[in-house]
């Protein structure tokens, strides 16, 4: 009988043990995909950094020639603002902003964390970056419209200069 407490706790040793001897290997393939789906996400965005780094080039080009038709035609030009051209820009530098925030804090995935906190962070990680995806699309997207509304614009005084 003086050997039943003593058996029961090295059962709950051995019990305690094993419960804390790590993360299953379906609990390692989650955590891993879930790693791999968000470091894609990032993978994406980063290429997209080039093209917002054009579209700042092309509206910069864009807000030149405006100014330039703005000086010589003055009449012509009129109630055309290059407040479009400044919003896109905004929004391309907001974006890129949000992406270095993002990659101050970014900390790597550690296959030694507990579980639960690792999906956890992970999902944040991964929510963050769909967000900025959003916000990469609409500052692209704002961008792509005033250039072109600038294009016709432009098209638009270049022939009426032209007939003069």
């Amino acid at each position: 009988m003086k050997q039943m407490p003593l058996a029961l706790s090295l059962v709950m040793l051995v019990a305690v043990l094993l419960a804390g001897c790590g993360k299953s290997e379906e609990m390692k393939k989650i955590e891993t995909a879930l790693n791999k789906e968000m470091m894609d996400k990032h993978d994406a965005l980063m290429k997209s950094i080039a093209d917002l780094d054009d579209l700042t080039a092309q509206i910069d080009t864009a807000m030149t020639k405006h100014d330039a038709l703005v000086k010589q035609f003055p009449k012509l030009t009129e109630g055309h603002t290059a407040t479009d051209l400044v919003a896109a820009q905004e929004k391309i530098a907001a974006a890129k902003s949000a992406m270095d925030s993002w990659m101050r804090s970014f900390k790597p995935y550690d296959p030694e964390a507990k579980h639960d906190a690792v999906i956890a962070a992970l999902g944040i990680e991964k929510d963050e970056l769909t967000a900025m995806q959003k916000q990469f699309n609409e500052a692209i997207s704002a961008a792509k419209v005033a250039l072109k509304t600038h294009a016709t614009a432009t098209e638009i005084v270049t022939k009426k200069t032209k007939k003069r």
